[in-house]
């Protein structure tokens, strides 16, 4: 708490008095400190309608969703709401729905919104937003990731969408016109409420220690973050200290659908490459056939029929690996053809199932195969715990930079400019995570068999139990010397051995804490869509037993609206990335999966 507190009483410094920081559910403290899940624990930004805090996930539509009590939620419109009768759903501008294979429907209205300044300010900030009222969670697919009813809702950052002739100016333009901010951009950068890594919303400017190295700048196409992914590499930052028997320093790349080939080509990417949009909305990572498979099958993961997701392994070798400093590299090229790396610690990509999605928890990890309908993919919330993320309205770009660890520096509150974004040093990086990695602070594994033993004291059975094995040797080898001929047989000499290595080896195993998150409430309803890309949803997840399977090309969907007349290309240079090492996998590999 205290270190919290230090971190919240630093955050605000010289040039913020144009910007405003939003409060996350993670800064309230002790026992108020709330987290969502059941696939988290994630925080949220609040914002606060009616008098009444609520969790929002920050985004890039020119509409709010907003939960009601019928879905669970804490809002009510008042009797003076202006309700435009208009039924909505699908309503996330940047996709999100679309790779969830659910969304939010209601009745769209316009109300009062207060936002409250994580540093508190001289006079109340209020907005008024357009809103989906929710009233029902629908999805298009089976599946049993959608069968539950979320408890965040989404915050719609985007400009006034031209479509709706009655809407509003957006909350960026209505806090540009006030004086509360002086451009009509954000910055977002999720952290990680199980390491304890403080979120970051920032609105008219950013967080300067929130970015590391190197900035990638990318068009926006309709108000849409538009980039292309070109590789993605497994590698440890520091050498490998476990035992578990994994690849390291590879590529698992492989080319995108035939669909997502031809929409690059067409938005102006390098072959080979993949159109991918950042999306704090969006839970998961969301990739092309055949690369989540590759990565959890390099891992000894297990595939998870009922969710479509991939569950740790429990055994201590997977423990000592998730605590160590390897992650998974996206490359991306950025505007000019520049390649930036995106490093995503596995300490992040260990995450929480939770019922309903699973019977009992398990460590899970957030990646999904689709075969996109659109020929693009997603990067959501799981991503964005190691990527800072900002976008400019006004100048019509998007940045993205390498985000820090738990120790992360200083805070300095920074607005934009038409000049570059400020960073802090690229070896930041290793030194925000240096200590998470040399202590192992977390591996949230669960076992069915669990009744309710905290970590520390299953951590100290196993050393009371590894202490009175070793006794027990000691004594029988005593005997055995004191006997003579009717001693132990030697087999007890190479226990004691095998022990001592064992004990050894070891002494790098932490002790794993446990995190949870908020339970999920169930519901259901008709859906009206308006969404424009709504009636194209085909979600069709790879099947493991079909890992470089490619699905033919059945449909080329009619092209998105910031697609239609685009003149704007950038040259893209088809080298590989400088930073690494790349190995191209074969398209025809076989690769074979444990199965729940």
């Amino acid at each position: 708490m205290l270190l919290r507190r230090t971190y919240l009483a630093a955050a605000t410094v010289a040039g913020a008095s144009a910007q405003i920081q939003l409060r996350w559910s993670t800064d309230l403290g002790g026992n108020e400190n709330r987290t969502y899940g059941p696939d988290g624990p994630w925080q949220a930004p609040l914002l606060k309608l009616n008098d009444t805090e609520m969790p929002l996930w920050p985004g890039g539509s020119g509409v709010s969703e907003i939960l009601t009590k019928s879905v669970g939620g804490d809002y009510t419109p008042r009797h003076d709401t202006l309700k435009t009768g208009t039924s909505r759903a699908w309503s996330d501008g940047w996709f999100a729905s679309a790779f969830m294979g659910a969304g939010w429907a209601g009745m769209e209205a316009s109300d009062g919104m207060v936002i409250d300044s994580r540093m508190g300010t001289s006079h109340e900030i209020k907005v008024n937003v357009t809103l989906v009222a929710a009233t029902s969670w629908n999805s298009s697919t089976n599946s049993d990731t959608t069968a539950y009813t979320p408890t965040v809702g989404t915050l719609g950052l985007g400009p006034r969408s031209e479509r709706h002739e009655t809407a509003g100016p957006g909350i960026l333009e209505q806090l540009r016109i006030s004086g509360d901010i002086d451009r009509t951009a954000f910055s977002v950068q999720m952290g990680s409420a199980a390491l304890g890594i403080p979120g970051s919303l920032v609105l008219g400017g950013y967080e300067q220690n929130r970015a590391l190295g190197q900035v990638g700048t990318f068009a926006l196409q309709d108000s849409i973050p538009v980039m292309f992914l070109r590789d993605i590499i497994f590698d440890f930052q520091i050498r490998n200290h476990s035992f578990y028997p994994i690849k390291s320093n590879a590529s698992f790349w492989t080319n995108p659908t035939d669909l997502g080939m031809q929409y690059t080509k067409y938005v102006g990417g390098a072959a080979g490459s993949a159109v991918v949009i950042p999306n704090p909305a969006s839970p998961y990572i969301y990739l092309p056939p055949g690369i989540c498979e590759a990565i959890a099958e390099n891992l000894h993961m297990t595939y998870h029929n009922k969710s479509g997701l991939y569950l740790w392994d429990t055994d201590l070798s997977a423990q000592l690996f998730v605590n160590q400093s390897a992650y998974l590299g996206f490359v991306l090229a950025d505007s000019s053809a520049t390649n930036i790396t995106i490093k995503v610690p596995f300490q992040l990509l260990n995450l929480t199932l939770e019922p309903p999605l699973v019977e009992q928890k398990a460590s899970y990890f957030p990646c999904q195969s689709i075969n996109s309908s659109y020929g693009f993919w997603q990067l959501g919330r799981a991503f964005l715990q190691a990527a800072f993320l900002a976008v400019d309205y006004e100048s019509n770009v998007t940045y993205m930079a390498q985000a820090p660890g738990p120790r992360m520096e200083q805070s300095i509150v920074k607005k934009f400019d038409d000049s570059a974004i400020s960073t802090n040093p690229a070896k930041s990086f290793v030194t925000t995570w240096g200590d998470a990695w040399d202590k192992g602070q977390v591996f949230q594994s669960f076992d069915t068999g669990d009744k309710g033993l905290t970590a520390g004291e299953k951590a100290g059975i196993a050393v009371g139990v590894i202490g009175a094995v070793l006794a027990l040797v000691w004594l029988l080898r005593r005997r055995r010397k004191q006997k003579g001929p009717g001693s132990p047989p030697d087999a007890v000499d190479k226990a004691f051995l095998w022990l001592n290595g064992k004990r050894g080896k070891s002494q790098r195993a932490q002790v794993a804490s446990q995190t949870s998150s908020m339970a999920e409430m169930g519901g259901n309803g008709e859906m009206h869509m308006r969404h424009q890309a709504e009636p194209k949803v085909l979600r069709e997840r790879s099947h493991v037993s079909e890992l470089d399977s490619r699905s033919p090309l059945t449909e080329m969907g009619t092209p998105l609206s910031h697609e239609i007349g685009s003149t704007d290309r950038h040259p893209v240079r088809h080298e590989a990335p400088d930073d690494h090492v790349v190995y191209q996998m074969p398209a025809t590999s076989e690769r074979t999966h444990k199965a729940q």
